[in-house]
């Protein structure tokens, strides 16, 4: 009877998230034939194709898709071998990495670290930075990521897990020795905007808003972090939307206005790979980050 291991199912899980051999050779950081040969042994095991080519890519069979939470479930009982007689944060040598979306949260990842230099000594506490929506799962199926922190989560694969972290609401930050607040939503439309690049395809908050009133702005400048941002916003006519909570931090020469149309909460969720919501190491720090939260 042909054995399964664990490599082989993350291979196997790896290939359904990404639906790409290549892709799922780079993060293993391993050749293409090799990940081919972990996928003949389960497809030998499961007795069906798994994938079948469509286009250019690959596609997951109906038979493949119908064992993936079967899969992640295995997964989720080995990561937890280990912890059989409960995870010891103090005793953990290894890395645990957060990705965040935006600087405006360094502040509840600095109490965590308070606690960590006392609580998991051992601990090598990564901040990374979320990538685009798009890739998210991607990260923390290869465990790029162990948690992230993500705007507006509404609608998540089936393979995540999140909660309710923290909210904050936007705020429109100009340079008040270079031109006047915004005061009207023609004017906001008007102006000259500095957006922060985050990638992905998906529409802001702020587009989606001004959508509804049939209008659009026009981006300016597009700064490769938000915490730079401010500074190329000093000395010029631009604005910025941004969180109102980088006032205290990166937009502290700046002042700001509220914007002169209705936008939603900004919401942030704490998300996590299915296959680790009861690993004992993930969870610990899942909710010391929720102590933390506001």
């Amino acid at each position: 009877m042909m054995r399964l291991d664990g490599h082989t199912l993350r291979v196997f899980l790896t290939v359904f998230e990404t639906s790409s051999v290549s892709r799922t050779a780079e993060l293993f950081g391993l050749n293409q034939s090799t990940i081919s040969h972990s996928l003949e042994k389960m497809r030998a095991a499961v007795g069906d194709p798994l994938f079948v080519k469509l286009g250019r890519g690959i596609t997951a069979t109906e038979r493949a898709s119908s064992i993936v939470p079967q899969v992640q479930e295995i997964l989720a009982n080995l990561e937890g071998l280990m912890e059989v007689e409960g995870y010891d944060a103090f005793r953990d040598q290894s890395r645990f990495c957060v990705g965040l979306p935006s600087p405006a949260l360094v502040p509840q990842i600095k109490s965590v670290l308070r606690v960590l230099r006392n609580a998991a000594p051992g601990i090598q506490f990564q901040v990374g930075r979320v990538a685009p929506r798009e890739r998210m799962a991607e990260m923390l199926s290869v465990n790029e990521l162990d948690l992230a922190i993500a705007v507006n989560t509404s609608v998540l694969p089936p393979i995540l897990n999140s909660t309710h972290y923290a909210q904050d609401h936007l705020v429109v930050y100009y340079d008040p020795e270079m031109r006047e607040p915004i005061e009207t939503i023609e004017d906001y439309a008007k102006a000259r905007h500095a957006v922060a690049g985050f990638g992905g395809r998906t529409k802001s908050i702020v587009e989606v808003a001004l959508e509804e009133y049939g209008l659009k702005r026009e981006i300016s400048l597009i700064s490769p972090t938000a915490s730079s941002l401010g500074e190329f916003v000093l000395g010029t006519d631009l604005i910025a939307t941004m969180p109102a909570s980088l006032a205290e931090s990166a937009f502290h020469r700046l002042a700001h206005c509220e914007p002169p149309f209705e936008m939603p909460t900004l919401q942030y969720d704490l998300v996590w790979h299915r296959r680790f919501e009861h690993s004992g190491r993930n969870r610990w720090f899942r909710n010391l980050l929720l102590d933390y939260a506001n």
